[in-house]
């Protein structure tokens, strides 16, 4: 922290201002499309709607890109110590570099993210459940008609609370791939710190990309 408030502190609200300034752009855009909305018969046609509608998906395409920018801005940050642009370029450079291996990780990653999710959402609910089912909520005092809508809410709590959790775990996945994929970039294409399974597990994928960047050039 001592040495994120020191060196990198403008960095992270540089990447911060720039989403702030894509978020305002679309809220203007969205109050103007209201306003037209309820003065301008133009906005009622198929034609406005289609336009405020794709402007609406730019925008949210936009949005995510910057995110997802930020986000590896702000790993290369933290592992080179560079500035905000230039810990951008390096990082999308080792994204582009290696796609298949950052993209075989992600579909993985995110499955795997995906069932934990739903795992520990479905925990809360049946432990609601059972809990709710016990003694005490069937007396006459606490009786309960339905225990459907609190077994619902415990499980849309869960999802919520594991989301934020596995956030984290996804920003960590995040953080070793690129730190493997930096590695090799300095070791031309051999990984010198990475553990030996997660270079057993990596480095299947170098024939392929090599391949695909012959066949590019």
């Amino acid at each position: 922290m001592k040495r994120l408030m020191r060196y990198n502190l403008g960095s992270v609200a540089l990447g911060s201002l720039i989403v702030s300034f894509v978020e305002w752009f679309r809220y203007i855009l969205d109050s103007m499309r209201r306003k037209l909305k309820g003065t301008d018969s133009m906005s009622e046609t198929w034609m406005g709607k289609m336009g405020a509608g794709s402007s609406q998906c730019c925008l949210g395409c936009i949005d995510w890109t910057i995110r997802s920018v930020n986000r590896n801005a702000y790993i290369m940050i933290a592992i080179t110590g560079k500035g905000f642009f230039r810990a951008s370029s390096i990082a999308t450079g080792l994204i582009m570099n290696n796609i298949l291996r950052i993209g075989k990780v992600n579909v993985i990653g995110d499955i795997i993210l995906f069932l934990g999710k739903l795992c520990v959402s479905l925990f809360c609910a049946v432990f609601a459940f059972l809990m709710l089912d016990t003694h005490k909520y069937r007396s006459a005092h606490n009786k309960i008609t339905s225990p459907l809508f609190p077994v619902l809410v415990c499980w849309w709590l869960g999802y919520v609370v594991a989301t934020l959790f596995f956030a984290v775990v996804e920003m960590s996945i995040d953080t070793i791939i690129l730190s493997f994929c930096q590695d090799s970039e300095e070791h031309q294409g051999t990984a010198q710190y990475a553990p030996p399974l997660l270079i057993e597990t990596l480095t299947d994928q170098n024939e392929m990309q090599r391949l695909t960047q012959g066949s590019s050039i």
